[in-house]
């Protein structure tokens, strides 16, 4: 392409470091090696005036890791930060977008902010210099603390917009300007020699014709963990003179972004998400890249919101400490994993490591947390029965489903019942008497708690550890309810055990192939679909980054094995089948070519079909033995398809299950093939006027629809790469990505891995609101808690049971008064006595209205952004009082927009 010589070019030069926190190192190196640079960038802007600012990365984290060990530095980094030298926020990590739940975004920007605000300042642009893909959702996200504008580099193409500079819309609305980032470190390779001064500003001179509809083009300095620049100003200075068309100067990405909008240019608006691999790698199926630690991360997200905030705001409503700070710890932990290299964990085994310790930290913590709070509602509770224990619905409308639960009973016949006597149906599943020695040492505790002969002892009870099902029938939204347990002669229902493929209850009938695949049947529908459950193995010849096809593949299917039925239990409550299925399978890639299939990978597959439910539960436990594989589970859906339907954050979002730019990709410069490897949050369907196949997981978040008339869902369990980076791929040539030749044995996956996910088929066509919250329940099981004085022993940790016990029986804190909108998550306040109370209409295509019953008095309602503090105008918002409740009425909830309720 010609230069236009008379053009004048403007340079905005950006000084940074983008700093990962972790990544083929560890954390401690990165914090070690900060300690040296982060000084020196400050040295630099203290005593070189023309060193006007420098970005340190966005992200707080990366200070506060700092100041763990020169907290000295404290005063001299809030100067700086003041003084608009040092640019800190708004990010507390640089996360990533794609697999990370909506909650967990909107907690990343508020602790970012909160943290930055305590040192002065904070960026006012969502710089996201390599997250692997932006989401559709980010404009929202970004606008709910007022940011309105944003810069990327990873995810843009052709078909998104061929320019930099334009206006992103998010599903609702909302928007940002955006300026694309094409290289963080696109004005770092050069030296002070005039030749290469010269040669790099051709190469400027050209992008900026090819890429700017402004004539600008912003310069980043910096890269991955460089330390600062030091005589930057000079080579601006000698810039400037050896090319007076040029104007380059060190500026701030705030005031590029706010010179650019308002220049008098009209600029076009692009909507939805960016993971084009054209111009920046993706790595989109980096999504199922170390599947027992992703398992974890998402296993976690969903309890944080489903269960511990919701029950911590159930305790607190009823006078309990809400422990904030515990939530800040959890969600920072999570912060840290959620980094586009830690949750993507191409990392090191030693990094990743970390990451694991830090799920299992979050994970400790929140059930601890739950257990808690369960424990002291359930103390606090008047004693009307010895064995008496509470379960949660922790959704905003009336449930009925099973719970499992292991309690202590007066026998090994008793019965269940509420307040109102209604008797729930049971399935005793095993029962066993408590060994003397730890009756006894449950006496000797006795005293400490100002009861010296509690009723237990008195009444001189058996104690039975028993673990049973339960049918709960219509419990009430956002509480709980005491059921009572109490001795009556049963005649015992034993589950049976039968030696047949077929389970089934009121709903739904399935029925095991003889090589594993499962036809599932909505009975209330006449509604039926072959071909479920099929397992496929492929070579793997990728990396921690990439799947990538091998130059000679072959795919095995289970469709030729023959399984072994285990078990079928059948009671009342719960129909189980258990059956084993072999795949042999090659080791390696060089077997695979050699069509030697020496390893076995034994699959044991459990079907759980509960009663009344419409949905049909699968676990898998394999051990793996191979490597350089990938291994899915395929559904037959028979539903033709150009879309498919799955969630993302705070809604659906509908993709193509074809791209025509893979016909041409290298030809046309992809930095990688365009692939319809997808992310979801919790659920994928298929959908026509015929019916709607939808899978649910909280496991891996990856799908791709396949097969020649695009209608099989393939929901990706794991793969197994021994290596970090590998170069030349097929599915993506030139270099390796992260470090090459770089070892990673734990991403073989050599070891017991399990999964879980659900299935729903139905004949009505696809619906947003009844997905989202079947899913929604799915993720939010009953919970349940049985406060017994006796278990105040030191095995359950001693804890003093409150003077006088007056918290009700049964509670219900607030109801939906339909299901268009879903619970996003119910949580006190950060920094007030109020809560939060978050929704989004999950549909795509149409607005709906919103209400709610309130049962807490209550003085004030509003509608805030997810700063929770600025006020929400613009949306037609209603408090009515009524005695002590109150109601909430919203009209017109946008397309996949969340709102967030403050009650005061």
């Amino acid at each position: 392409m010609s230069i236009n010589k008379e053009k004048k070019y403007n340079f905005p030069v950006i000084p940074h470091t983008h700093w990962d926190r972790e990544w083929y190192f560890t954390t401690s190196r990165s914090k070690i090696y900060s300690l040296n640079h982060f000084k020196e960038i400050f040295d630099v802007l203290e005593n070189n005036d023309n060193f006007k600012h420098f970005l340190l990365d966005a992200q707080l984290s990366i200070i506060d890791d700092y100041l763990e060990f020169h907290p000295y530095d404290e005063e001299r980094i809030k100067r700086l930060v003041s003084k608009g030298k040092l640019i800190i926020g708004p990010w507390y990590t640089q996360t990533d977008q794609m697999v990370i739940s909506g909650e967990s975004i909107i907690r990343n920007l508020y602790y970012g902010i909160e943290r930055a605000k305590y040192f002065g300042n904070y960026m006012k642009t969502g710089y996201m210099p390599d997250s692997f893909g932006q989401s559709a959702q980010m404009p929202q996200i970004l606008n709910g603390f007022d940011i309105n504008y944003n810069t990327f580099k990873r995810g843009l193409s052709d078909r998104h917009y061929p320019k930099n500079e334009f206006y992103w819309e998010a599903p609702d609305g909302s928007k940002v300007f955006n300026m694309y980032l094409d290289r963080y470190g696109n004005f770092v390779y050069f030296t002070s020699e005039e030749d290469s001064l010269n040669n790099l500003m051709e190469k400027l001179k050209e992008e900026t014709d090819r890429r700017s509809l402004v004539g600008t083009l912003t310069l980043y300095n910096g890269e991955d963990q460089r330390p600062i620049r030091k005589n930057l100003p000079e080579i601006i200075e000698k810039l400037n003179k050896l090319h007076p068309d040029s104007n380059f100067y060190i500026s701030t990405i705030d005031e590029v972004m706010k010179k650019t909008e308002n220049n008098g240019f009209h600029y076009d608006t692009v909507k939805g998400e960016m993971t084009a691999g054209q111009f920046s790698r993706v790595h989109k199926s980096i999504y199922s890249t170390r599947a027992d630690l992703k398992i974890k991360n998402n296993k976690n997200e969903n309890y944080i919101v489903n269960i511990a905030e919701p029950l911590n705001t159930i305790a607190y409503k009823l006078g309990f400490q809400y422990e904030n700070k515990v939530f800040e710890k959890v969600w920072k932990l999570m912060a840290e994993n959620a980094a586009h290299d830690s949750i993507g964990m191409c990392n090191s085994d030693k990094t990743n490591k970390s990451i694991e310790y830090r799920c299992d930290t979050v994970k400790s913590l929140t059930e601890n947390s739950v257990e808690l709070k369960m424990r002291e509602i359930g103390s606090s509770i008047p004693e009307k029965d010895i064995f008496q224990f509470q379960v949660y619905n922790l959704l905003p409308y009336e449930r009925s489903g099973i719970l499992k639960a292991e309690i202590f009973t007066p026998s090994i016949e008793f019965e269940i019942c509420d307040t109102d006597d209604n008797v729930y149906e049971i399935e005793i599943l095993k029962s066993e008497k408590l060994a003397e020695r730890i009756k006894n040492k449950m006496k000797s505790e006795v005293g400490f708690n100002t009861n010296d002969n509690p009723r237990w002892i008195k009444e001189n009870v058996e104690i039975y550890k028993t673990e049973v099902l339960i049918y709960i029938k219509n419990l009430h939204p956002m509480g709980y309810k005491t059921l009572f347990i109490r001795e009556k002669s049963l005649k015992i229902s034993k589950s049976s055990i039968e030696k047949n493929n077929v389970v089934e209850n009121e709903n739904l009938k399935v029925t095991v192939c003889e090589n594993g695949s499962i036809i599932i049947k909505n009975k209330k529908e006449n509604f039926e679909r072959k071909g479920f459950l099929i397992l496929e193995n492929s070579g793997d010849e990728g990396d921690t980054y990439d799947y990538s096809e091998p130059y000679k593949d072959r795919i095995i299917t289970s469709e030729n094995s023959t399984i072994e039925v285990l078990e079928i239990k059948n009671n009342s409550l719960l129909h189980e089948i258990k059956y084993s299925l072999k795949m042999n399978i090659p080791y390696n890639l060089k077997m695979r070519k050699k069509n030697e299939d020496e390893v076995i990978n034994e699959f044991f597959v459990t079907l759980s079909l509960e009663k009344e439910s419409f949905l049909l539960k699968v676990d898998i436990e394999v051990e793996n033995k191979a490597i350089e594989h990938r291994t899915r589970v395929l559904f037959k859906t028979e539903i033709e398809s150009k879309e498919s339907i799955a969630d993302q954050q705070f809604g659906i979002i509908k993709r193509p299950v074809y791209l025509p730019e893979v016909e041409n990709w290298r030809e046309n410069g992809w930095n990688e093939k365009p692939r319809t490897i997808e992310a979801m949050q919790s659920f994928v369907s298929l959908s026509d006027k015929c019916g709607t196949v939808s899978i649910m997981t909280d496991c891996v978040r990856e799908y791709q629809v396949i097969g020649e008339k695009y209608d099989t869902i393939a929901l990706t369990l794991f793969r197994s790469v021994p290596e970090m980076g590998k170069a030349d791929l097929q599915d993506r040539p030139g270099r390796a990505s992260g470090m090459a030749d770089y070892l990673t044995p734990d991403a073989r996956l050599l070891k017991k891995l399990n999964f879980n996910f659900a299935i729903f088929i139905s004949k009505n066509e696809f619906s947003a609101s009844d997905m989202a919250n079947l899913s929604k329940e799915y993720l939010t099981p009953f919970q349940y808690y049985q406060a017994a004085e006796f278990k105040n022993v030191d095995i359950f940790f001693l804890m003093n049971k409150p003077e006088i016990q007056s918290t009700p029986f049964s509670y219900s804190l607030f109801s939906f008064e339909n299901k268009d909108c879903v619970l996003s998550t119910v949580k006190k306040a950060e920094k007030e006595n109020s809560l939060i109370i978050r929704i989004y209409n999950p549909d795509d295509i149409k607005a709906t209205d919103f209400s709610m019953i309130y049962n807490e008095e209550t003085d004030k309602a509003d509608l805030v952004k997810f700063n929770e503090e600025t006020i929400m105008g613009g949306i037609d918002f209603s408090f009515e009082k009524s005695g002590e409740k109150s109601r909430i009425i919203i009209n017109e909830v946008k397309t996949c927009q969340a709102l967030t309720i403050r009650m005061k």
